[in-house]
């Protein structure tokens, strides 16, 4: 029955998600890396002792990240390019590059869920998955201002 009704909410929030993203990616984006940026403060705070360890929320928190992973592609379309946004037109010309980050991300996300069993294993979990967010960021993202 659990499973039932976390798979109705899933289903729901990616409809949700979709249609947000159809009538604007950029909010939409904006929304999703917060809430990666929210769930990253949530291992890291573990993994720099600042929090306790909580296997269910590190495991959470990289199952989001590979969600975000799999929507990330599709929040950057061609008419997304200018307005309030810090993506860099590395994006677009660089189409199958960053697909195959966001790819990358939900792969190492999903080996570090599996993978994280206490805070040892947590930190050289995370420390992967960090990288991949700050190398796509270099890449595809300008710096704040």
């Amino acid at each position: 029955m659990m499973k039932r009704v976390v798979l109705a909410v899933a289903v729901a929030a990616l409809g949700v998600t979709a249609v947000g993203a159809q009538s604007d990616p950029i909010a939409a984006r904006k929304a999703l890396m917060k809430e990666n940026n929210n769930q990253g403060r949530i291992v890291r705070d573990m993994a720099d002792g600042k929090q306790p360890f909580d296997l269910a929320a590190a495991k959470k928190a990289f199952a989001s990240f590979q969600s975000a992973s799999a929507k990330l592609p599709d929040l950057f379309p061609e008419s997304s390019k200018t307005g309030d946004t810090r993506a860099l037109p590395a994006i677009w010309e660089k189409s199958a590059e960053f697909k195959s980050a966001a790819a990358k991300f939900g792969a190492d996300s999903k080996a570090a869920e599996a993978s994280t069993k206490d805070l040892d294993s947590l930190k050289t979990a995370f420390a992967e998955v960090g990288k991949n967010c700050g190398s796509c960021h270099q890449t595809f993202r300008k710096p704040q201002s």
